[in-house]
């Protein structure tokens, strides 16, 4: 996995992070992989953007799809998995999508994103059916997400 800071002339254009995870980075022997994208979060964060580009389905093994949820992981308070992206399809076999914007809870009914009350940490959750996530043999996928630092502004 690599996770990118963009320039400032990407955050202009709406975002400031890029990760990029490869099939690779889903390597446990489970139906689900969790990835965490962005930790040393806190109160003052703020998430007002987010979308992914699937470079290259997943595929492999017996995997008959895979699901990607974006969302956060707080110390105290109520998780939400898929607050920034919500249940996009990126299996080759399964009507995949290509591109997505956010459509999670955090980008619904007029909201702009979501303002971090204590510690946290952004997270990749991948559900696979058919198969453990480690068997996949290929697939890369781009999330990005535009997290600004009200206290540094």
């Amino acid at each position: 996995m690599i996770v990118q800071e963009l320039p400032l002339n990407s955050a202009v254009r709406g975002f400031s992070h890029r990760i990029t995870i490869d099939y690779t980075d889903l390597s446990a022997a489970a139906t689900t992989t969790v990835l965490t994208l962005l930790g040393g979060l806190g109160v003052g964060h703020f998430v007002n953007a987010a979308a992914f580009y699937l470079e290259t389905p997943f595929d492999g093994g017996a995997t008959s799809a895979l699901a990607l949820d974006v969302g956060y992981n707080l110390a105290a308070g109520v998780d939400d998995p898929d607050a920034f992206l919500d249940a996009y399809e990126v299996h080759l076999d399964a009507t995949e999508v290509l591109a997505g914007d956010g459509n999670g809870a955090a980008f619904a009914t007029l909201r702009t994103g979501y303002g971090f009350q204590e510690s946290a940490t952004i997270e990749a959750l991948f559900t696979a059916t058919g198969g453990n996530t480690s068997v996949l043999t290929t697939g890369k996928i781009h999330i990005f997400l535009n997290v600004v630092n009200l206290t540094k502004l």
